[in-house]
């Protein structure tokens, strides 16, 4: 199996690029996706009321209110990664095992913060999704809830594409139009379908960590 870690900054096009992966066939682990599920998780949600009791009203979650609280104060930011991580690691595991029993050739992981906070050996490919700051923004401000402030603040705690491009084994300007983008996943499909693999146990050993 070939383990595809796709990463970007806020706005760069992950989305879009996943879709193209998942015409072809391929799964692909989204974990933005996997992140709302573990919001709705009674556990986590107990924990998250433990460390910011201001983002509820009436026991409900506001996660608009909670992002601008974590987003104001890296400390809590790290606490509230930390508990949602938690639980990402173990829908991870879970899922590259089934794939495995599935016996894809060929998996995505979406990670928005690869380099930031994962680690680069539980992939044998990383790609890179990227465009103009200014595309990437026009993107952003399109979103419910958010605006150029929250904006700065998520781009300002992501490394620098700059630096990315130098740690990334692909690259793709998604600001070059979808057919461009699917045809480059085209061929680094074809690719990968022909490329050695690692054995499995020790990619297994890689998303134990």
């Amino acid at each position: 199996m070939i383990i595809i870690g796709l990463t970007g900054s806020v706005g760069a096009g992950k989305t879009e690029t996943s879709k193209f992966f998942k015409r072809n066939n391929v799964p692909v682990f989204d974990s933005d996706y996997q992140v709302k599920k573990i919001y709705k998780k009674i556990r986590v949600i107990k924990k998250i009321k433990t460390e910011f009791p201001e983002a509820f009203i009436n026991n409900v979650l506001l996660k608009e209110k909670l992002a601008k609280i974590v987003f104001k104060d890296s400390r809590k930011l790290e606490v509230l990664e930390k508990i949602i991580y938690e639980y990402l690691k173990i829908s991870r595991y879970l899922w590259i095992r089934k794939k495995f029993r599935d016996k894809n050739k060929v998996v995505v992981f979406d990670v928005p913060l690869l380099f930031e906070k994962d680690s680069v050996t539980k992939y044998d490919k990383i790609i890179l999704v990227t465009c103009s700051e200014k595309i990437q923004k026009l993107r952003v401000l399109k979103r419910k809830g958010w605006d150029e402030k929250r904006f700065e603040l998520t781009k300002n705690k992501q490394l620098e594409d700059k630096k990315k491009k130098k740690l990334a084994d692909i690259i793709i300007n998604t600001d070059r139009g979808k057919r461009y983008v699917f045809n480059r996943i085209k061929n680094i499909l074809k690719k990968c379908l022909v490329a050695k693999t690692r054995p499995n146990n020790k990619i297994i050993y890689n998303f134990k960590l």
